[in-house]
């Protein structure tokens, strides 16, 4: 048999290893927006930090950036009271849920990176320009500004995700964009509770199914790995039995109301 020409070998190992890398892509549920915002966070000039000003025990300090690309402000958090102190609060927990959202293919935690700001290690996350928050939108006594049903769907895939992680609801840390309508949650340093019980403030009736799909694909091992360097073993086995209880009573529902009662696509635009 004739041996392959140079540049054909070439093609087909490019091919291969492209594959690869698009394998790894969907298996994290990064997507490239995510990636530049990553990027961005990680290497951006600082050009201002002011501290002190963000209500609540995290001490959040609000951070500016710059890069050839442009300005974006973000949040960074340095307090890391970690499990098994009382009281806990640490920004590992706010990386741990990003990190978690990806793992699952759920973008609803904006884009957060580790950094060093001013000697302090903290979390430095995107600050979501033109959202309203939840508690802003029902203040205002104003109806969703798109799909009504789209938007209760979206707090129903996102009351999963808070399950999963346990953590509280505050719609306060809820946003929705003006443009178009999409949800999502910040403020993650007070979750991961190692608590196997589901916090009584979010129910499990409906899902995704992005998101019931990366809950059934969930490999305990991955998220185990990915995790590690955020939450101890209390903390990680808490979130693997709270996903069983999450399975458990989303494929009761399935089979006691039919998958469409429970199930959704969630409309993205």
């Amino acid at each position: 048999m004739k041996a392959l020409p140079v540049l054909m070998v070439v093609g087909v190992l490019g091919m291969v290893f492209a594959g690869a890398a698009l394998t790894q892509s969907v298996r994290t549920g990064e997507d490239a927006e995510q990636k530049a915002l990553e990027d961005f966070l990680k290497s951006a000039k600082i050009t201002s930090v002011d501290k002190n000003i963000e209500p609540g025990r995290g001490a959040a300090w609000r951070i500016s950036l710059r890069d050839a690309s442009g300005s974006r402000r973000g949040f960074f958090k340095y307090v890391n009271v970690r499990r098994p102190e009382i009281s806990p609060i640490s920004y590992k927990y706010e990386l741990a849920a990003y990190t978690l959202s990806k793992l699952l293919r759920v973008p609803v935690v904006p884009p957060v990176v580790e950094r060093e700001v001013e000697g302090r290690k903290g979390s430095l996350q995107i600050f979501m320009d033109n959202c309203i928050s939840e508690a802003e939108r029902r203040k205002a006594g104003r109806a969703a500004a798109f799909d009504p049903r789209a938007l209760q769907d979206a707090l129903d895939e996102l009351a999963v995700l808070e399950a999963l992680v346990c953590c509280e609801r505050d719609i306060n840390d809820i946003l929705i964009h003006k443009d178009d309508g999409r949800v999502c949650r910040v403020d993650f340093a007070e979750a991961f509770d190692p608590s196997p019980e589901l916090p009584a403030s979010v129910a499990v009736a409906r899902c995704s199914r992005r998101l019931y799909a990366g809950l059934r694909d969930f490999v305990p091992a991955d998220a185990e790995t990915v995790l590690k360097p955020y939450l101890n073993d209390a903390e990680i086995k808490g979130l693997l039995t709270r996903r069983a209880r999450i399975l458990e009573t989303l494929n009761a529902r399935i089979a006691a109301e039919g998958e469409a009662a429970v199930l959704f696509d969630l409309i993205l635009k």
